[in-house]
């Protein structure tokens, strides 16, 4: 994946030397882990997810990006685009789905200390348009629970627009999509 530059940030690809400062700011905060995967990670497993991340991405299109404020190098969070069978996800325009659809996600995770300063808003926009300009992707979709405030009012500044997901209980309960209407 590309890297990618904004007035106050740096979105690059993850490099071995990344895993102590993504782990201090993401994976080792309880509160951040529980809307961006689950538990708190060790540091050798933020470790292989790096080494992972940084071939998955050296080669792609797609995976995650390291953010990173230009004035001073500080690791904010990560910022990404992934592909996901979005099987968890019933459509209203497809109650009764046949198969599962292959979606395109815009996942991010910021440090607590970064939080409502505006860094969501500038790395998803860059990644957004790097989507819909560089990659010409149709859409970007993906599920968020209902008490993920920040999550989804973060997704209507980006202007995805909500439809409740239709999936019987233990799944996200709000869907976010966001159109391409570039080229049309």
């Amino acid at each position: 994946m590309t890297r990618l530059e904004t007035e106050r940030l740096t979105l690059r690809p993850f490099v071995s030397g990344d895993a102590y400062g993504i782990h201090g700011v993401v994976f080792s905060d309880p509160e951040v882990c529980e809307q961006f995967c689950g538990l708190p990670w060790t540091i050798e497993e933020v470790r292989h997810w790096v080494a992972y991340t940084h071939l998955d991405t050296r080669y792609g299109d797609v995976g995650y990006l390291a953010v990173v404020r230009r004035e001073d190098r500080v690791m904010l969070g990560l910022v990404g685009l992934r592909p996901y069978v979005a099987a968890g996800i019933i459509w209203r325009d497809d109650p009764h789905p046949r198969f599962a659809r292959l979606e395109m996600e815009l996942t991010y995770a910021f440090g607590a200390a970064f939080q409502r300063q505006g860094y969501a808003t500038e790395a998803c926009n860059a990644v957004i348009g790097y989507a819909f300009r560089g990659l010409r992707l149709p859409r970007l979709a993906y599920a968020v629970h209902v008490h993920n405030v920040p999550s989804w009012k973060l997704m209507k500044r980006l202007g995805f627009r909500f439809e409740r997901n239709l999936r019987p209980e233990g799944y996200e309960d709000i869907v976010g999509i966001l159109d391409n209407h570039l080229f049309d």
